[in-house]
């Protein structure tokens, strides 16, 4: 991994878009993607390893495939995980979102993060995530 992986002082310009492990970076997951589109990487994150980062909203992730979330802080949801989770109307898209697959996100905290996907893994989150605040 290489330093412009880290962006610690949260500039999005200090990030590799295309790089496969972010260790200890604070930024916005839009600013992540815009990022990735415009260096031709394509309009959806893949295959990546997020740890130890704070990744800021707002935005809603659209959780596809093959990700795993593994003692991430989801941040402020009012005491119910409910209040930061988004269903598609339709089931089949959802629009105006982000979307991550096959990413794992290790010990990192979302800041005003927005998620949505099927519902099982909508259905897991609300079973499975204690909400601290």
């Amino acid at each position: 991994m290489t330093d412009a992986a880290t962006a610690a002082a949260g500039d999005p310009r200090q990030l590799d878009p295309l790089a496969r492990e972010f260790t200890g970076g604070r930024f916005a997951l839009f600013d992540l993607y815009r990022a990735n589109v415009q260096s031709g990487g394509g309009a959806v994150l893949e295959g990546r390893v997020f740890t130890d980062c704070v990744i800021e909203g707002p935005a809603v992730m659209l959780a596809l495939e093959g990700v795993r979330f593994e003692g991430v802080n989801f941040g402020q949801t009012g005491g119910d995980m409910r209040n930061m989770l988004f269903r598609p109307m339709s089931g089949q898209m959802a629009i105006g979102s982000i979307p991550v697959r096959n990413c794992t996100f290790r010990n990192c905290q979302f800041q005003t993060l927005g998620i949505t996907g099927p519902d099982e893994l909508l259905n897991v989150l609300v079973e499975q995530v204690r909400t601290t605040d």
